[in-house]
């Protein structure tokens, strides 16, 4: 499949995974960025919901929540810890490429 819009292409962590994708993305020539999991939390979680990483997935999954009622994306039905950090890693992303200049309004605390 073909995504001909793809901008960028935000990654978590590293490892054999990441390197195929940032691969190919580089070979379509697609911007990559790769974060650790502590950069996106450090910026979008406060620092008493990541003492623990269960806790971090929690909190990002409140998150993601808002994101998608702020978005106005339809909304799942049972949203897992996995996607629900990767609706924060794609909004941070949004965030760091300069489509949005702030963290809107609606999804501050």
């Amino acid at each position: 499949h073909t995504l001909p819009d793809l901008a960028w292409l935000i990654l978590e962590g590293g490892g054999n995974l990441a390197e195929i994708w940032t691969r190919e993305a580089e070979r379509r020539g697609i911007p990559v960025r790769r974060i650790p999991a502590e950069r996106w939390r450090g910026e979008l979680l406060y620092a008493r919901e990541q003492r623990s990483g269960a806790q971090a997935k929690q909190h990002a999954a409140e998150l993601a929540r808002r994101i998608i009622e702020w978005s106005a994306a339809p909304r799942p039905t049972s949203l897992r810890h996995d996607a629900a950090e990767a609706i924060a890693i794609g909004f941070w992303g949004v965030l760091h490429v300069g489509w949005l200049e702030r963290v809107p309004e609606e999804l501050r605390r």
